[in-house]
């Protein structure tokens, strides 16, 4: 097995987002990339797989926690791969050390008859997770590979030199003198022209306006070279020619569909607090728009959450739903207490809760199918996520009291004793009320191929008065 390349190594750093950027997988999470690398094969590569070391930094406290790693591969500027990983930790400082190597699959998806394609690979790794129960979180590194069996080239018989002739000695003529060379001017020669250089990360084609004296956009297209001619724009691109601004779907590049993406700021009254309620585009279609403070949880607005009211696309700021979810979200209105519990019972999948009868324990209406559940951790006193609820049964005439999880959710886990005390947290998307921050970043982007214009995008925001 030979490699064809690794991402970068991505370490965790205190820093809470990383400068990376984002992706938006196939899945409509956005994700913060804490590395991207590129490399590009000539030829097929059988049997290809996707590997992944997490390794635990040595010398740590006693801990209960793990290290969660996660990445594309993106082929040609398409996800063709995603993987996951975790490096749990139990224990003392003996078992905080070592490489954990997970396959995403046996083979990549997208190989041709188990053969990856020559092209262009680009490995993502996103920013490193953490999970903690103890109150100590751990520090590592994870690196994600990409590699197959790549043939050896077929051996070759050495070449055996044919015998020289045997010849006769020849008696030197006798040499004829000489006047010396005229000394002629050494012409200078021209300066050489240095290689191209082509780099292995995302490229992009910057573009310069006369008439703003400036550079307005970055295009997604890298074309191998680009002229202009009778009024029209062509590029050449793996031996073909295009010729620009002549196809009617838009941000369409050499057969592939690309977004477009505006970044900007809202930064009025920067040095107060405010709460960013929601936002509207004056646009003739809506934009898919993530936001980011430096005080709050990142947000989300899918582009089918805007409404159209007086002209213009209109949708409340959503935070992105963290699970497990922070220790400060706890505080908030969207946390109902339960009670503790009878007994837990059953496998990961449909794990089940039971509540007394006698006193009688009320779940309440506020809970609901698809909450999140957390029970009290009586050796730190801190909440830890248990799993979704996917059932509510209550039948008072035949002793029925309980809830119903799915605890096969990455940073769950199972309660240490066997009646701890229960709480419900809802899903920090649907109790959005907006983010708070000095500022607020934003990203709008536009998936369709049709024409679209954007004119203003517009805030509602209050100061915050804690």
């Amino acid at each position: 097995m030979s490699s064809i390349g690794c991402g970068g190594v991505v370490s965790l750093v205190p820093d809470k987002y990383g400068a990376g950027g984002t992706y938006r997988g196939t899945d409509g999470v956005l994700y913060r990339v804490g590395n991207t690398r590129c490399y590009t094969t000539t030829q097929g590569t059988p049997n290809g797989i996707v590997t992944m070391s997490i390794e635990i930094d040595p010398g740590q406290p006693a801990t209960v926690a793990s290290l969660v790693a996660q990445g594309v591969v993106l082929f040609q500027g398409k996800e063709v791969a995603t993987f996951y990983g975790a490096n749990a930790v139990v224990g003392g400082t003996s078992n905080l050390s070592g490489v954990k190597t997970v396959k995403a699959n046996n083979n990549l998806p997208g190989a041709l008859n188990n053969v990856l394609p020559a092209g262009q690979y680009c490995i993502l790794t996103f920013k490193i997770a953490t999970s903690s129960f103890l109150g100590t979180t751990p520090s590592g590194e994870i690196q994600i590979c990409l590699s197959g069996s790549i043939p050896a080239p077929a051996p070759t018989s050495p070449l055996v030199p044919p015998p020289s002739p045997t010849s006769r000695p020849v008696t030197p003529p006798t040499p004829t003198p000489t006047s010396p060379p005229t000394p002629t001017a050494t012409p200078i020669p021209a300066n050489p022209v240095p290689p191209a250089l082509v780099a292995d990360e995302v490229q992009y084609t910057l573009s310069y306006s006369e008439g703003v004296k400036g550079w307005p956009s970055f295009y997604s297209y890298s074309p191998d070279w680009m002229i202009g001619m009778n009024n029209y724009f062509y590029s050449f691109k793996g031996g073909n020619l295009y010729r620009h601004n002549t196809n009617e779907a838009r941000n369409n590049f050499y057969g592939v569909q690309y977004n477009s993406t505006l970044t900007s700021v809202i930064n009025k009254a920067p040095l107060d607090a405010k709460l960013f309620r929601n936002i509207s585009l004056e646009s003739d279609e809506p934009w898919s728009t993530s936001l980011s403070t430096d005080l709050d949880n990142p947000a989300f607005i899918d582009a089918s959450w805007y409404e159209l009211k007086e002209g213009s696309w209109y949708s409340s700021i959503k935070n992105t739903s963290q699970v497990p979810t922070t220790l400060s979200n706890f505080s908030s209105r969207s946390i109902s207490g339960i009670g503790r519990c009878d007994a837990w019972s059953g496998l990961s999948s449909s794990r089940q809760f039971n509540f007394p009868m006698n006193p009688f324990v009320e779940i309440g209406s506020q809970v609901s199918i698809g909450d999140y559940l957390y029970y009290n951790n009586e050796l730190t006193n801190t909440p830890q996520f248990a799993g979704q609820i996917t059932q509510i049964n209550i039948n008072l005439t035949q002793n029925i009291n309980n809830i119903v999880i799915n605890a096969d959710i990455a940073g769950s886990s199972e309660p240490i004793n066997g009646n701890p005390f229960v709480i419900s947290v809802k899903d920090n998307t649907a109790e959005s009320h907006g983010i708070l921050g000095h500022y607020c970043l934003f990203t709008i982007e536009n998936y369709g191929p049709s024409p679209t214009e954007l004119f203003a995008v517009q805030a509602e925001l209050m100061k915050s008065y804690p």
